[in-house]
Parts: structure tokens; sequence; C-alpha cells
């Protein structure tokens, strides 16, 4: 291949159009239900936390689920926390109730303290991972999980690659970052993650439309080695 043919091919893959392409290949080879997984943590007050949301959505909902979330937004992927800013308090309530509607009673929240020298939150979403995926993976044999892009994605490379090694998932897990404008089902972990933070901060009506059907998992502080 020549370079000027690599370079197009690089492109094309860091495009919309080559990540859907991608997306496409995954759900297409996949047969188990996909989870979905985004974030929402505190590093500034004392109480800090991580929170990481897991939604599932089952393959022959995926089309459906996701016209039901652009339709309801003007064609646009939900964003909790930006929808809060802007005061849209009762399309951001109309949100929660959409979302709790659209799962089978299998998202998972799973929340983590973030340690003094955990700086940046990166060892806490660790942690989360650790107990999320294989959960996941064992109970309903998902294997593709897509995850909203951050600045993380080697380190939730590395998580998956050693749960690999340590046989608590296969090895032909997938694990996918993108943008929700490239997959707006992201919009179901976010309004997940973002509602269960209002509830930890002593804000409950936020989750309260998911609660019944949503699996919530504190973990205790890390234990420090001597």
């Amino acid at each position: 291949m020549s370079m000027d043919c690599l370079g197009l091919l690089c492109l094309t893959l860091r495009t919309g159009a080559g990540i859907k392409s991608t997306l496409d290949q995954y759900y297409g080879a996949n047969e188990h239900p996909v989870a979905y997984l985004d974030e929402s943590f505190d590093l500034a007050h004392a109480r800090t936390f991580y929170i990481v949301g897991l939604a599932v959505v089952k393959k022959e909902y995926l089309h459906n689920t996701r016209e039901t979330l652009l339709d309801f937004y003007d064609r646009e992927a939900l964003h909790a926390a930006p929808m809060y800013d802007r005061r849209e308090d009762t399309t951001l309530r109309q949100a929660t109730e959409l979302v709790a509607r659209n799962h089978d009673g299998l998202d998972v929240v799973v929340c983590a303290p973030i340690s003094g020298d955990d700086k940046t939150g990166e060892a806490a979403r660790r942690r989360c991972l650790e107990y999320l995926l294989p959960k996941i993976q064992d109970e309903l044999q998902t294997g593709l999980f897509i995850f909203d892009k951050r600045n993380l994605m080697k380190q939730d490379e590395y998580v998956a690659s050693d749960l690999r090694r340590a046989k608590e998932l296969s090895r032909d897990t997938i694990v996918y970052h993108c943008q929700p404008s490239e997959e707006p089902l992201l919009g179901l972990p976010d309004v997940l993650a973002w509602s269960y933070r209002q509830d930890y901060r002593g804000h409950p009506q936020w989750f309260d439309p998911m609660r019944e059907k949503t699996e919530v998992k504190v973990l205790g502080a890390p234990r420090r080695l001597i």
C-alpha cells in the first residue's frame, strides 16, 4: 500500500464515516447485548467520587432505541450536564424518564471513592471498570463495550488487557471509544451516571425514575499496601 493510500485510510478511520463503518462491523459481528459506558466524577470537593454508568441494550433493540433518543432531543445526542447548566430542567427530567423506559433492568452504576493520592481519579475509574466489565460479560455474555471518548482511552484499554490476561475477560472482548455524536446510544449512560451523581450529592429526584431497575454498587476505600 502506498503512503498516500495509507494516509487516506488513517484519515477515513478518524472521520465519522470511518467510525460508523467500524461500529457497523462490530455490531454486525455481535450477537449479544452491547454495553455503553460513561462517567461522572468530582475531584474538587471533600467527598470525592468516581461514578461509571453502564447501560445495556440488546442487539434487537439497538436501532429503535437509538432513534427514540434522537427523536427526543431534535436528533442531537443527550448530554445531561450541559442540559442542566442551561436550566433545561423539564427536558432533562423527561430525559431521565425516557432512559428509564429504554432499558431492560440490566443497567449498573458503580461508584468509588477517590483516594488522596489519586489526583486524576484514574485509579478509581480502573476499580469501577475492573468490577463492571467481568460482571457484565459473565452475566450477559457481552463482548462489546462502547465508551464515551475521553482522555483515558489508553488506560481503559490497559484495564481490559489486564483483565484478559487474568482470564476475567474473554480474549475477543472489544473496548471501543467514540463520541456520542457518533453513537447516540451513549446518551443512556451519560444520563444514568449524571443522575446518580445528583443522587449521591443529595438530590434523589433525578435518579428516582431509574432507581428501581438499576443496580448500584458502591465500592469501599481501596486497600493500602503496608
